[in-house]
This record gives C-alpha cells, sequence and structure tokens, in this order.
C-alpha cells in the first residue's frame, strides 16, 4: 500500500459515521496487512518502522474506540516477537498477524452475539439503540423469535439502517425518535447496546442515547445487557478515550451564530446501571 493509498484509508477510517468500532478496527489490520505485502521499504528495520507508524496513525484516528487501540497494539506486539531473517518472510508474517488478528475478532464477536442471545432468550422484546454489528448477530440467534424497539440514533439516524436489516431478518421491529427510549422501556423486556470501548472500571463507551437508555431500563426494572468482543477493553497503557464531536451540521438545523450547537458521538454508561457486560469469554 503506498503512502497515499495508505493516508486515503486512513483519512476514509477517521470520517467514517455509521460503522462500528468492531468493524473499523478489522479495516484497519486489513490496511496493515496490504501495508505489510506492499508499503515501500529497503530492508526488515525498514518496514517495522513504517508499520509501527501506520499501526498508530491507526489507532489515534478514532480516540473513543477501544478496537482501535487495542487491536493495533496487538498487531505490533505481535510483529516485534518475530525474528524474521529477511524483508519479504517479514512481510508474510505482518500481513499473517493482522489477517489472523481480523479472524479472532470476527469470531469473538460471534461468540459474544451467541451469549447475550442467550441472557436474552426467545420470545422477548429488545430495545437497543444505533447499530452495532454484534447486537445484529445477537438479534439474528433469536430471529424470528423477538420484537426490536430500535432507538434512531441522530444526527445520522444509524438504527434506521439496523431497523431495515431486521424488518428483512423477518423481525418485528419499531424504530423510534431517541426521545421515545424511556417509553419503549416500558413495553420491552431488556436492553441490549454494542459497546465502542469498555473501560477498566466497568464502564461502557457508547453512542450518545446509551446513558439514558441505561437510566430508562433502570427506571421500568429492566435488565440493561452490553454486547462486545474483549478486543474491546480499553488497554491500560493507551491513552484515556476522547469523546469525539463532529461536525454541527450534522444536526440539520440553522440557527443564529450566538447558538453553540454540539455534536457529540460517544458517551459513559456508568457501570452501575450495567447488568452484564457479555463478551465471549461469558459462559
Amino acid at each position: 500500500m503506498s503512502p497515499d493509498a495508505f493516508e486515503t484509508e486512513a483519512a476514509a477510517i477517521a470520517a467514517d459515521r455509521a460503522t462500528g468500532a468492531a468493524d473499523l478496527a478489522r479495516r484497519a489490520l486489513a490496511a496493515l496487512a496490504e501495508s505489510a505485502r506492499a508499503a515501500p521499504a529497503d530492508d526488515v528495520g525498514g518496514l517495522r518502522a513504517l508499520l509501527e507508524r501506520r499501526a498508530y496513525r491507526l489507532a489515534d484516528s478514532r480516540p473513543s474506540m477501544a478496537p482501535m487501540a487495542t487491536l493495533p497494539r496487538r498487531f505490533l506486539q505481535a510483529l516485534g516477537a518475530e525474528e524474521a531473517r529477511d524483508l519479504a518472510q517479514l512481510r508474510a508474517r505482518a500481513a499473517e498477524i493482522a489477517e489472523s488478528l481480523i479472524e479472532r475478532s470476527r469470531g469473538a464477536a460471534g461468540e459474544a452475539a451467541a451469549a447475550a442471545a442467550r441472557r436474552i432468550g426467545p420470545g422477548r422484546t429488545v430495545a437497543t439503540l444505533s447499530d452495532s454489528s454484534t447486537v445484529r448477530r445477537a438479534l439474528a440467534h433469536l430471529a424470528p423469535d423477538v420484537r426490536v424497539i430500535v432507538g434512531e440514533a441522530r444526527p445520522l439516524c444509524e438504527g434506521a439502517a439496523l431497523a431495515s436489516h431486521l424488518a428483512g431478518e423477518g423481525i418485528e421491529v419499531a424504530l423510534v425518535t431517541d426521545a421515545q427510549l424511556a417509553l419503549a422501556m416500558t413495553e420491552a423486556d431488556a436492553a441490549l447496546i454494542g459497546a465502542d470501548a469498555l473501560t477498566l472500571r466497568g464502564d461502557t463507551v457508547n453512542k450518545v442515547g446509551s446513558h439514558l437508555l441505561a437510566l430508562a431500563a433502570a427506571a421500568a426494572a429492566k435488565p440493561f445487557f452490553v454486547v462486545a468482543e474483549s478486543f474491546k477493553r480499553w488497554p491500560a497503557d493507551a491513552p484515556a478515550p476522547v469523546f469525539e464531536e463532529m461536525d454541527p451540521a450534522e444536526l440539520g438545523h440553522r440557527l443564529d451564530a450566538a447558538v453553540r450547537q454540539r455534536n457529540v458521538y460517544f458517551e459513559t454508561v456508568p457501570a452501575a446501571l450495567i447488568t452484564e457486560i457479555v463478551t465471549e469469554e461469558s459462559v
């Protein structure tokens, strides 16, 4: 992957507003695999240095998303243990490491989804928010014997994409505004969200609206589940999560310049409001 092609891909990952954290991290690993195969380098040391720079460039591009910190760091850790004798061997092994992490991530997400489906059980009504690929997989295990209420997740309303997907899978689904989530929890049996990060304190970082859904679940005395692969645990040696704030123009309001508009994408759900964080390690 040439420098220009890499920068284009890194910028696309940084600008992506609809794709979940794990999928973006796997996309970053794919960019590292392609870099290992084709990036310009004269020797083993040069390739190692280039891959390290690119891994940290990708990790820093989405500071709210734990897999973007975790998976590139695991790639570098495994790469550091490699004792490649020549450039061609290092290229091959680096690409294999990245692709192995992609498959491990996908497998972990699938196992976490199956465990979350077991927690909820068939015949239930589930409230969720935004569009998590792992939530999709969990609900697929329960289809068609599940009903889902989806919060639209303003400002880009990616919840609508989830609702359309679920309907296509034969699942009864209702799309609601985020302001209706408290009402939705009076009808639901449980809430289920994905995660962009799992903090060391047991909190969860996810799309804004998640904290409100958790409060609504607590008020309705309903369980609140988070489903995520363990790669979403925030690394102890990484900088603390930064809540990304996006262009206020996405909110769609034309207001006087004196009105400050804010478009923060992520927030923390406190551990005290979470019934269980379900990962591939859950039994």
